[in-house]
């Protein structure tokens, strides 16, 4: 194998030495059987102002002559690996994107990571159409002066965002945001982050009706192969401040399609919001988390007014309402696979009434976040952590997309 790496202007070139990864801040070997070729929807980047790191023959680190690269992921893949990569001083923080180690080997670019869904509604070749366009004037005429709406046109036309395509297409899961606010102020939030910090996916500044979340909702459930609408998405904050909206909406949505999947993503702040949904008709959730160790959540959420308390009831809540409970596992290097975390993980999962772990690659500044959370024990690998929880967890899905509650095994 050899080591990737760019010059000033962003030109990958490869060199001859020992690829790297990092788990945590720990420098590992890239082995080429926990590889797997660069997929077909993949960015490759270079890493301004972080400079690459390789391995010499006797495992010690080394400064390479150039910028760092990493790969970008498509849908449906975990990283494994960080890339090996150590930041000048001062430098400007990363755009949030899951970065991911890269190498080279016999010709071809390899990616530390696992393919870990398939579920063909999220391949990336179904989406910008070129009937986008149409599909959204379409939505605007049938649905004249609905803000959310206006708010999806921007995420599917500017912001390439697949949820928001679906929901003009009238297929599969269709985005309902819902809240302005939020109560965390996430490390990695990607809808609102100070500067100089980019965001991927700027917040909706407004708080939509029930009327128009409803009026939405039913116009994407009348299109074929629709049969998802999801509160909580990447440009809003959490659903669950809009209790009251939401409710009186749900019931709007399960009034007129009583087969839906009524989902809510949410940071699970709020039993009794949740639980009131559930009354109302939402049937599925699916809960976001970083760790189930105190100081570690807190440091990466930052949380108002709640704690892992009221993330694990949520679960609860959900499953004693006969619903769908998920969990979106935020995960990185290092340490979702450390074995304290994995033991919380286990646990939580059972006392949620998981039906299903999302694993999801943590969109962030690895060298930011690192700064910021508290030290954990090595990480055993995240392709060890993938099968320990396969092995405790029997009868729970694994992979990163949400399925309709009446087919949990569609592929």
């Amino acid at each position: 194998m050899r080591a990737c790496l760019a010059s000033s202007d962003g030109e990958l070139r490869t060199v001859d030495a020992r690829p790297a990864g990092r788990s945590g801040g720990r420098l590992v070997p890239l082995d080429p059987a926990r590889l797997i070729p660069l997929p077909e929807a993949a960015t490759v980047a270079h890493l301004p102002g972080r400079r690459a790191l390789g391995l010499d023959g006797d495992g010690r680190e080394v400064e390479l002559d150039g910028l760092a690269v990493a790969a970008v992921l498509p849908v449906g893949h975990l990283r494994t690996l960080l890339p090996a990569s150590r930041p000048d001083p001062g430098v400007p923080r990363l755009p949030l994107f899951g970065y991911t180690a890269v190498a080279e080997h016999r010709g071809r670019l390899m990616v530390a990571a696992a393919r870990t869904d398939r579920l063909e509604w999220w391949a990336p070749e179904r989406f910008r159409r070129a009937d986008l366009g149409e599909a959204v004037a379409a939505a605007r005429r049938a649905l004249p002066g609905n803000r959310v709406v206006e708010q999806l046109a921007v995420c599917a036309l500017e912001h390439n965002c697949y949820t928001a395509q679906n929901t003009f297409h009238r297929r599969y899961e269709g985005a309902l945001p819902a809240s302005p606010a939020c109560n965390a102020d996430c490390l990695g939030c990607i809808s609102l982050q100070p500067d100089p910090v980019p965001t991927p996916q700027p917040r909706m500044r407004y708080a939509p009706t029930a009327d128009e979340l409803a009026d939405l909702a039913a116009y994407h459930l009348a299109g074929e192969g629709a049969c998802i609408v999801s509160f909580g998405q990447g440009c809003e904050g959490e659903p669950l401040t809009r209790a009251a909206g939401l409710e009186e909406a749900t019931r709007r949505i399960r009034a007129e399609h009583p087969e839906a999947t009524i989902h809510v993503n949410t940071n699970g702040s709020s039993p009794e919001a949740l639980r009131r949904l559930a009354a109302a008709g939402c049937n599925s959730v699916r809960i976001s988390a970083i760790s189930f160790t105190d100081p570690v959540f807190r440091a990466y959420y930052r949380p108002v007014g709640y704690g892992l308390d009221e993330v694990v009831e949520c679960g609860r809540v959900m499953c004693a309402a006969g619903g769908q409970v998920c969990l979106n596992l935020l995960t990185f290097p290092g340490l979702t696979d450390s074995p304290e975390e994995l033991d919380r993980t286990v646990s939580a999962c059972r006392e949620m009434g998981v039906e299903q772990i999302q694993w999801r690659s943590l969109n962030v500044d690895h060298d930011w976040l690192l700064e910021e959370l508290p030290a954990t024990s090595p990480g055993v690998g995240m392709l060890e952590a993938l099968d320990r929880l396969r092995r405790e967890l029997p009868g729970v899905q694994h992979g990163n997309f949400t399925r309709p509650v009446a087919a949990a095994t569609i592929r």
